[in-house]
């Protein structure tokens, strides 16, 4: 009786397993950490339709390649490696088709620069790639319209009628027609067939767009309530015989917070059993959102906004996001009985993302840089689900934003460009040169809260603030703050002169030849990149 049990516990386990997440997650040195270059172990499920379903997230314009400087500790001098691309972008979603056929390939929102700059060549960028379809995200309604548009939704309907990718807008309303817009190439919901399975996509812009824009940003529109919406659309395409109901939101959630500061690690080192309970913050509209779904209604949300991965189970729903500017995509596989038409969620494989590297660091077979213990130097090169990574040529180059191939529009960008912890902005707009200075952990704690007394707290990104009662909580990378620890502090020299206390530190600036960098957009309470709070000891 006892090795019955024994064998039945065995196939149990065997059955439940779906990939082990956690054989990477160490302080020093990992492997394959965003990325899966071995061959899929199981191509086939007997008697079950496999539909795989693939999203990337707040692309902030970044179509080009991204070229990312760095150090380790390991070799002398500063290290660089190109991740992304459209070119090296086609080549993982065309392996991806080779490996499943024909995949479901969507992006949850914020898909415009801060300045709505090459809008052509973003559509271009989803219609080259094959995407199904795309949302808005919160940061689309805050953009700098081109000079010829005189409100947003003048610049969306433009945007919209010339895409060849379909913009989902399931809860976005005229207020003139009291409908659905009706712009040319929007749509409300879409209804698509891959290998014979219905599967339903909604595009649902995130309930706070009214707190977080301008009025004058979305004239004559209005936004239903998500959970509103999500029920009314999603019931009807299940009439409708959808198997499979997507949510793609610009909606973030915090997941894996809590194992980092257990294990004392930066966020991104972060992986988790999918359907491990307990590891996503619950407490925001997202998590209200979520569990607010009646069970089995929609089977995935992909999400954005908190610029951070998620590939967990929640209640029944699979919730998907990764990092932004076009840097990593995520996926997974659902399984539908070809006999009853009902998904398999016994089945369903919940990928970590995956970044889209060019090479792979040989020690590791990844492109992951922030491990600083890792030998960076030698390279192979990038393979995903067992094929080489191709460039592909013939897609040619869309026309470049910037001839300075380092230019981004998004601090955190800039942060992981050159290494850094963390930013001062006084949010002002323009080109600035930027400057690196080395502090200690002490020096920064002892700053941060003289800048959080004296009201200053929102020119730091990410935001490292957090209030619990009377106590200030301070965190960097998702890690207490080390007193020992040197932390490098990302500023532009203009900011530097008008602040006494960053000033005095000036001349521990690592390097002054900097780039000039577009440093758009004022860095704010709301900025959604999401950090780690230590202890209150870490500040004292």
């Amino acid at each position: 009786m006892i090795y019955q049990l024994f064998f039945c516990l065995i196939i149990v386990a065997s059955c439940s397993y779906k990939k082990n997440q956690m054989n990477n997650q160490t302080s020093k040195g990992h492997s394959e950490l965003y990325s899966e270059p071995n061959s899929p172990k199981d191509k086939e499920q007997k008697n079950l339709k496999r539909i795989i379903i693939a999203a990337t997230n707040d692309l902030h314009g970044n179509y080009e390649s991204q070229s990312i400087d760095f150090t380790d500790a390991q070799n002398l001098g500063v290290q660089n490696i190109t991740i992304g691309g459209l070119d090296t972008i086609s080549s993982y979603f065309k392996i991806l088709r080779q490996q499943f056929g024909e995949i479901l390939l969507v992006d949850s929102g914020d898909i415009f620069s801060s300045q709505a700059s090459n809008a052509k060549n973003i559509s271009e960028f989803y219609s080259k790639l094959g995407y199904t379809g795309v949302t808005l995200g919160l940061n689309d309604f805050n953009i700098k319209l081109p000079s010829k548009f005189k409100t947003g939704p003048d610049f969306l309907k433009d945007f919209s009628a010339q895409s060849t990718t379909p913009l989902i807008l399931s809860n976005l309303y005229d207020l003139k027609t009291a409908r659905p817009v009706e712009w040319k190439g929007t749509a409300p919901y879409l209804l698509k067939e891959i290998n014979g399975i219905k599967i339903g996509i909604l595009g649902i812009i995130p309930d706070d767009i009214v707190e977080q824009t301008p009025v004058d940003n979305r004239l004559g529109l209005y936004v239903e309530d998500m959970m509103t919406a999500t029920l009314r659309q999603a019931r009807m395409l299940r009439s409708l015989g959808a198997e499979i109901i997507v949510v793609i939101t610009h909606q973030g959630i915090n997941c894996g917070e809590e194992i980092a500061l257990k294990l004392k690690l930066p966020i991104s080192k972060v992986n988790f059993d999918p359907d491990q309970k307990d590891v996503c913050d619950l407490n925001n509209l997202t998590g209200r959102f979520l569990n607010r779904l009646p069970p089995g209604l929609v089977d995935i949300v992909i999400g954005g906004r908190a610029e951070q991965k998620t590939a967990n189970v929640i209640n029944t729903t699979v919730v998907l996001s990764n990092s932004p500017n076009a840097k990593s995509f995520s996926y997974a596989e659902f399984f539908v009985d070809s006999q009853t038409g009902k998904l398999n969620k016994n089945k369903t494989i919940v990928h970590q993302p995956v970044m889209f590297c060019r090479d792979f660091f040989q020690e590791t077979n990844d492109c992951y840089t922030e491990d600083k213990s890792i030998d960076h130097k030698k390279r192979n090169s990038a393979k995903f689900l067992g094929e080489e990574i191709k460039p592909d040529p013939n897609l040619g180059q869309l026309e470049s934003k910037s001839t300075n191939s380092h230019f981004t529009e998004n601090i955190q960008s800039i942060l992981d460009l050159h290494g850094g912890d963390i930013s001062y902005s006084t949010g002002k707009n323009g080109d600035s040169k930027l400057i690196l200075m080395n502090l200690t952990g002490l020096e920064i704690s002892q700053l941060l809260e003289a800048e959080f007394n004296q009201g200053m707290a929102n020119r730091w990104r990410p935001g490292p603030f957090r209030m619990e009662g009377e106590n200030l909580n301070l965190s960097l990378l998702g890690s207490e703050i080390d007193k020992n620890k040197h932390y490098r502090i990302l500023a532009n020299i203009a900011d530097l002169q008008n602040h006494p206390s960053l000033k005095n530190f000036i001349s521990r600036a690592e390097n002054q030849s900097l780039n000039h960098y577009s440093w758009n957009g004022p860095a704010n309470e709301d900025d959604n990149v999401s950090t780690i709070m230590a202890s209150s000891e870490a500040v004292r």
